[in-house]
């Protein structure tokens, strides 16, 4: 007899969940693990559940791994009053490292709008970093905005296309980023695209960030990094994002994944994770 097959699934490992209220937003953190801080800071329409296979893949490694659902995402809110600058995503970072009393510098590991919050913060507050790991994210003023996101700006459209249908998603999802597994795109639907709450939450992020709010950041982050160890892995297939973006962060060391898209560290897991433990291994 055929045996049924096996649905694979996110890893489930001992987590610790925190709720806190960080800048007027209900925020909702999962950590694991002790010894040197680790900040996972992920995209849209992603939450923590992104981190798990490669966090239970570092696991080896002595850390404390904190992956938070960033506002508006997952289980997180995002207030109305809740300004999505560059300056008030850093200093969120800094009060939610305060408020989880992390008293030593972090290793930020951030994709996607995950960039923005990380990269700002390290800007902002550089002696609060020990190193950070990029992957498939922008923080440079000349970048242009994909398709999706140009009409998820224009107001009743955006509104139209971002309520996606599971199905529709499941399609675009395996033609964007075919490695990505099916695990995440079925638990990922209704804390994304599938909830009205974090849809209204994406279209803000897209509608708020422009170009021009990286002017004067870039040009800091780029002398950050001079100093600042720093790996950027990037998947070369992103339809989001130009493979050339991976090699504008200075002196950071750069491994491109030339078969793999956005979501690297869910398409790539094992190789993701051994290039972050030999880069951390260095430090």
């Amino acid at each position: 007899m055929q045996q049924p097959a096996v649905k694979q699934s996110a890893p489930t490992g001992a987590a610790t969940k925190h709720e806190l209220m960080i800048k007027g937003a209900n925020i909702t953190v999962y950590e694991q693990g002790q010894g040197a801080p680790l900040l996972f800071l992920h995209g849209s329409p992603d939450n923590h559940a992104m981190w798990l296979p490669l966090i239970e893949h570092l696991s080896r490694s002595n850390a404390r791994f904190i992956a938070p659902d960033l506002p508006g995402f997952g289980n997180s809110t995002l207030p109305a009053n809740f300004p999505l600058t560059l300056d008030n995503e850093a200093d969120f970072i800094r009060a939610l490292l305060g408020a989880l009393n992390v008293t030593e510098p972090v290793t930020l590991v951030m994709t996607d709008f995950g960039g923005h919050y990380g990269s700002a913060f390290a800007v902002k507050y550089p002696d609060l970093v020990r190193g950070m790991v990029i992957s498939n994210t922008n923080f440079f003023r000349e970048y242009d905005w994909h398709s999706f996101a140009k009409l998820y700006r224009v107001p009743l459209l955006g509104e139209l296309l971002i309520a996606t249908p599971k199905a529709m998603l499941d399609r675009s999802l395996k033609q964007f980023a075919p490695a990505l597994p099916q695990w995440y795109i079925d638990e990922s639907y209704a804390p994304g695209f599938g909830s009205p709450r974090v849809r209204k939450a994406i279209l803000r992020y897209y509608r708020e960030r422009n170009a021009q709010d990286f002017a004067g950041w870039d040009e800091k982050l780029l002398a950050l990094l001079q100093t600042k160890p720093a790996l950027v892995l990037w998947g070369d297939k992103d339809p989001f994002i130009a493979p050339t973006f991976g090699d504008r962060w200075g002196k950071a060391q750069v491994k491109h994944f030339s078969n793999n898209s956005h979501w690297l560290a869910l398409e790539a897991t094992t190789d993701y994770g051994d290039a972050i433990l030999q880069w951390l291994a260095s430090l």
